[in-house]
């Protein structure tokens, strides 16, 4: 993937959820009873809509913001600015994510990767873009995402592509939820 689409794919995912933590290299186990997070307690997460506005979004995430700046961080677990904090260690930024989880916004249903319908409501969104015009899109199911989405631009980051899939995402993905 091109760094301009991945790029993009960041913008689109930062007016939707908290920007993830990089990720480090380990070996795969699988979780334990104890330690994985029940689906009740997911579910008791706030969740996103699709037609939400910026502004409905930003009271969505609050309580996450207000839960990571009473230790110290901003939204993104770095020091707030002006709190003369030093950075974080793993540990510490760790544990105030792990604190912070059940304040941490669910991404919209229809994109959400648990939901077993997500990939076909993906694919209803890139063929509307198509029909608007946009030449490359595709579906984006990552491995490990929390949600499933659309790639824009192609492999030479095609600028018609891009800003006619942003003009028409949010219209495309609202009239792909009512099918």
């Amino acid at each position: 993937m091109k760094k301009a689409t991945l790029a993009l794919l960041l913008l689109l995912a930062a007016c939707s959820k908290p920007e993830a933590q990089p990720q480090v290299a380990s070996i795969s186990t699988p979780p334990s009873s104890a330690a994985a997070p029940t689906s009740a307690a997911r579910e008791q997460r706030p969740r996103e809509r699709l037609d939400m506005t910026p502004e409905d979004l930003e009271a969505l995430q609050a309580p996450y913001d207000q839960c990571m700046a009473s230790l110290g961080l901003d939204r993104k677990g770095r020091a707030a600015e002006g709190s003369g904090r030093p950075q974080p260690t793993k540990e510490e930024l760790d544990k105030a994510l792990e604190k912070c989880e059940s304040k941490t916004p669910l991404p919209p249903w229809e994109k959400d990767t648990t939901n077993p319908e997500a990939v076909d409501f993906a694919n209803r969104v890139v063929q509307c873009l198509r029909g608007k015009g946009v030449r490359y899109v595709e579906v984006l199911n990552e491995p490990g995402a929390d949600m499933i989405g659309y790639a824009l631009g192609g492999p030479n980051n095609d600028a018609a592509s891009i800003s006619l899939g942003l003009e028409h995402a949010k219209e495309c993905e609202i009239a792909s939820s009512k099918k």
